[in-house]
């Protein structure tokens, strides 16, 4: 089970200093803030604790803003997203349009902490969670000696090795990208 931040705040960005100076101002405006340094860190994050908005750079390693921003869309629809990049591109995908964005830069200080004022007042205290049914995921040996999976967390395509004890059973994987616990049955390719 989640807990629910009523007047939380996830930054996530790379840079140190741009996370503690957001941070400090975000606090001053008596927010509850976590921190993340990129998307994966933010989505291990979100695995304990539900903001009710997210602001996020857009240029990370290992995850981009644009790629948090869409797993964001697709696990927590209803939890408000700004990006605040030093670089915003003149569209978004239509899967990762975030609900505001600044770029970086200290005059943009104030409406970014009034975008978030607002969408936190739009954002419901209980976020709406799609239904998570722990359902292993299907998969079958693909003959190159390894499973392909879609990690449930980060949404990554991983590969699992496969070997000759893994025939119809259910197992767990550590996610290569997020560390999840990603548990798949292993279909028998064999006829019955």
């Amino acid at each position: 089970m989640r807990n629910v931040s009523a007047n939380g705040v996830l930054v996530v960005d790379d840079d140190p200093l741009v996370r503690e100076t957001l941070t400090m101002r975000l606090s001053r405006e008596r927010f509850e803030v976590q921190q993340a340094e990129d998307g994966i860190d933010a989505l291990v994050k979100l695995r304990h604790k539900l903001p009710q908005v997210i602001v996020s750079d857009l240029l990370m390693p290992r995850m981009s803003g644009i790629e948090f921003i869409s797993v964001v869309r697709r696990r927590f629809p209803s939890i408000s997203v700004i990006a605040f990049s030093g670089s915003i591109p003149g569209e978004f995908p239509a899967e990762a349009k975030p609900d505001a964005w600044f770029e970086k830069g200290p005059l943009q200080f104030h409406a970014l902490l009034q975008s978030v004022h607002d969408l936190a007042r739009k954002t419901p205290d209980r976020p709406y969670l799609p239904q998570v049914i722990s359902i292993p995921v299907r998969t079958r040996p693909n003959g190159a000696g390894y499973f392909v999976l879609t990690c449930t967390d980060c949404l990554r395509v991983f590969q699992v090795a496969s070997t000759p004890e893994n025939k119809a059973v259910e197992r767990t994987a550590v996610c290569v990208h997020c560390e999840a616990h990603v548990p798949y049955l292993i279909e028998s390719s064999e006829p019955a």
